[in-house]
């Protein structure tokens, strides 16, 4: 993903007073980016209480898939996030890991 769409997704994805609808669109759009600035993001909001549920869902989903086609969180990381975004991390590296096999 090039660098100046990334920073557009990590400044939509930051404004609060985006709509939910775009944020979660710029969480899920995210997971193609290799940028550790949209993994730094996509973790603070999967982790933060005040997150709306859709949004901070796809921002664990987009971790799981950015973690399984490079490197995964660390224990400590997967520990902060609330448990809608850590399940949805779980079920995203696992899908990716099924989707790859033999690859």
């Amino acid at each position: 993903m090039e660098t100046w769409r990334t920073e557009a997704l990590i400044a939509l994805l930051s404004d609060s007073s985006a709509r939910e609808d775009e944020r979660d669109d710029a969480a899920m759009a995210l997971c193609a980016s290799d940028d550790p600035r949209a993994r730094a993001v996509l973790l603070r909001l999967a982790g933060d209480p005040g997150t709306e549920y859709l949004v901070a869902a796809s921002a664990g989903e987009s971790l799981g898939e950015i973690a399984a086609r490079t490197t995964a969180l660390e224990a400590a990381e997967i520990a902060l996030l609330r448990p809608d975004a850590r399940t949805e991390y779980h079920a995203a590296c696992r899908q990716y890991s099924q989707d790859h096999q033999g690859h």
